[in-house]
């Protein structure tokens, strides 16, 4: 049994030509067993009839509905954030169209609703296919139910949107649109979800639960397939690659020193100069390994790379742990690209 809660929680749904799966997944959402405070669907423009089957449910959900229509489609990253900016709930919750929640996702995740450390709460999930038969796991490395202190993880890691119920106010941070570049689609900003997860990290606490408590569908037209987030788009080599990541993570400091100081009222433990050290210290890493990148020949290269490893370039700014595949590829591009 979870603890009572008073505190509310926002779904946010973002559509777009969801016709073949958003009627199991509303169901899933009028079913939980801690319903939410509001269902906000956001459509990016569908040419199907995702709408229609949305209104002919309306009578079986009841919580606030509502629903709007993006006539130019954004994008999910934008439709979700934008929809994000309505919902008026204690916490908010991300929705993708085809999966299917577990009856006691919003429940189990708000027994950590009363903890003021918390800004993030994400959890694990199953597997399913086309036909909602279940195939696997989807741990996203969450091995127990527990809490981490900020700055725990990697500065460029997320958890996935649907696992994700956070506190409203981080979503009233920073403005959305200056958000940093997307150093996996450049020519994108970025996503919903490592938003969240970089301003989370920073300004609270996050608690992992192991269960999982959404089926993530797995198909041909899925935007991410298995989890690997491998994504088709221009290649680009290691050095454009070096240069993202350097602007992006230079964009996450500017970021970050804009969240006011005062903020400690809903994050208890923001601590904005460990933070802003936090990232400094990454982009230092990263600028000092673009120097392998540039060497004119394969001894300087190797050169370079021992000088990062004697510098700690190659340590994980969150843990000390070594970035063994980090590593290798700077020494493969040293062996054979320098």
């Amino acid at each position: 049994m979870s603890k009572p809660t008073s505190k509310t929680v926002s779904v946010v749904l973002a559509t777009y030509n969801g016709a073949k799966y958003i009627e199991e997944q509303i169901r899933s959402i009028a079913a939980q067993t801690l319903a939410p405070f509001e269902l906000i669907i956001s459509d990016d423009a569908s040419t199907d009839n995702t709408l229609q089957i949305i209104q002919d449910l309306l009578s079986e959900c009841d919580f606030k509905i509502k629903i709007i229509r993006n006539e130019k489609a954004l994008g999910f990253r934008d439709n979700f954030l934008q929809a994000c900016l309505l919902a008026q709930g204690d916490f908010i919750a991300f929705s993708d169209q085809d999966d299917v929640w577990h009856p006691t996702k919003l429940e189990k995740c708000s027994e950590f609703f009363g903890d003021k450390r918390i800004s993030l709460i994400v959890h694990a999930a199953s597997l399913i296919d086309d036909d909602s038969n279940h195939i696997g796991m989807f741990r996203q490395g969450i091995t127990a139910t527990t809490i981490k202190l900020p700055l725990s993880y990697d500065p460029w890691w997320t958890f996935w949107g649907f696992s994700m119920v956070f506190r409203r106010e981080i979503i009233e941070l920073i403005d959305i649109k200056d958000r940093f570049i997307d150093y996996i689609v450049p020519s994108e900003l970025i996503a919903h979800d490592r938003w969240v997860m970089l301003l989370g990290q920073m300004v609270g606490a996050i608690a992992e639960i192991k269960d999982p408590l959404v089926s993530y569908r797995q198909h041909a037209n899925n935007l991410f397939g298995d989890g690997s987030r491998k994504r088709k788009h221009p290649a680009f080599d290691i050095r454009e690659r070096s240069e993202t990541y350097i602007k992006a993570t230079s964009q996450m400091v500017g970021i970050v020193s804009k969240i006011p100081s005062d903020v400690n009222e809903n994050f208890p433990l923001f601590d904005k100069g460990r933070c802003l050290g936090f990232l400094n210290s990454a982009l230092l890493q990263l600028t000092r390994r673009h120097t392998i990148y540039e060497s004119d020949s394969t001894p300087t290269a190797f050169r370079q790379i021992w000088e990062c490893l004697g510098e700690g370039s190659y340590r994980n700014v969150h843990d000390g742990s070594i970035r063994w595949k980090s590593l290798m590829r700077d020494v493969k591009f040293a062996a054979l690209g320098a």
